[in-house]
């Protein structure tokens, strides 16, 4: 962990393990040769018979010791970090009968977490199905990925210092970690669901990022305002999404029109229009096209559902905006976490602003999940999710 590195100042050393390495070997070098004499003599003293039965068996030992006694020092190296991974696991170990689950931040009583229920259930460990509960087929949780993650325990875990990224931006003064963007794209890459040679930015969640490039797009027209639509059937909670959010942050360059199809009077090519097109959609899955046509249209390609486990993917997407969010690709929608591909660089910079604005970028601590750096390994959650993929 990279706090042991820091408090230490140093890489922990390698004695205990070349230690124990001799002293095995020695040992199992003694065996060998008493082998070798007992094959040679055929006769053997009493003593030699001993020797011959007890030191293979402590070489034995030794090794089956040995991970134990080397993950022990190990551990020993650790200070600060020592609390916090007990503590993880330690909550991680509740057991609420697969319907909830305990939080280091959640609800505790007498000082000790305690389980938060999923819908429908209740009682102490979550094991009693509340009667007549209403099923809310509007919405849901991408829990079903949570055993992916379960599966993955050590190697997805992420500690974080009480220090760490305390300071508003990164190094090169940008809101947006390089060596996370560097990983998106080589998801994309690998699972050929969009091109990236453009511009990329961050956005909380991929709501945050709808709503950036309406205003981003709207900024083009020459004669406000834009008319915001997107095609049915749609989720209802997508359609809200579209049409509140385009209505609370209503300006003088663009309103939420509706239907696509009301738009598509040949009256109207002339008129400024930025549709939404979400492919695969949700909730008939169909791999949707633009519908509107004209110089004076925009769109943007909501492309959360774009991945393997929800679709096929006959080509990658090559489109001006395209819109992915974390929650659909590894399941982790608290997090917030979404991007946008662009292909314009003024629209690029447009919407870089609004997020800088709105919220001085993405926080770091969420960035830190997708791009966590585990053990010094290239072992980061967006990655990792390719294993889900397969």
């Amino acid at each position: 962990m990279e706090g042991a590195r820091e408090t230490t100042g140093r890489e922990p050393t390698s004695t205990y393990r070349e230690l124990e390495e001799k002293n095995v070997q020695h040992l199992l070098d003694r065996s060998i040769k008493f082998r070798h004499k007992i094959d040679k003599d055929m006769v053997m003293p009493e003593s030699s018979k001993k020797d011959m039965i007890l030191i293979p068996s402590l070489a034995l030992n030794l090794l089956l010791l040995y991970p134990l006694f080397v993950g022990c020092k190990k551990w020993e190296l650790l200070s600060w970090s020592r609390r916090a991974a007990a503590e993880a696991e330690a909550v991680a170990s509740v057991s609420c009968s697969g319907h909830g689950r305990a939080y280091l931040d959640g609800i505790t009583v007498d000082g000790m977490p305690v389980c938060e229920c999923n819908s429908c259930f209740g009682g102490p460990n979550c094991s009693e199905v509340i009667a007549g509960c209403p099923a809310d087929v509007d919405s849901g949780d991408p829990l079903f990925l949570e055993p992916f993650w379960m599966q993955r325990a050590a190697s997805s875990a992420v500690l974080i210092a009480g220090w760490h990224r305390m300071s508003y931006s990164f190094n090169d003064n940008s809101s947006i970690s390089q060596e996370l963007e560097n990983h998106i794209r080589k998801v994309h890459a690998i699972v050929k669901n969009a091109v990236t040679d453009r511009f990329i930015v961050f956005g909380a969640g991929s709501t945050q990022l709808l709503n950036a490039a309406v205003h981003a797009l709207s900024m083009d027209n020459s004669s406000p305002p834009s008319a915001v639509v997107a095609s049915v059937p749609f989720y209802p909670k997508l359609k809200v999404s579209y049409k509140q959010q385009t209505d609370f942050f209503s300006s003088l360059g663009y309103k939420f029109y509706g239907d696509t199809s009301m738009r598509k009077n040949p009256s109207d090519v002339s008129m400024n229009a930025i549709e939404f097109v979400t492919s695969p959609n949700n909730p008939d899955g169909k791999l949707r096209k633009k519908v509107l046509r004209g110089e004076s249209v925009r769109a943007i390609h909501d492309h959360a559902y774009y991945w393997p486990h929800f679709t096929g993917i006959p080509t990658p997407a090559d489109e001006d905006i395209m819109i992915f969010t974390l929650s659909k690709l590894t399941g982790h929608a608290g997090t917030r976490f979404g991007w946008a591909l662009i292909k314009d660089e003024a629209v690029y910079r447009r919407m870089l602003t609004y997020s800088d604005e709105s919220c001085y970028g993405v926080s770091r601590d969420t960035q830190r999940l997708p791009g966590s750096n585990v053990r010094g390994k290239k072992t980061r959650i967006v990655t990792q999710s390719l294993e889900m993929l397969e």
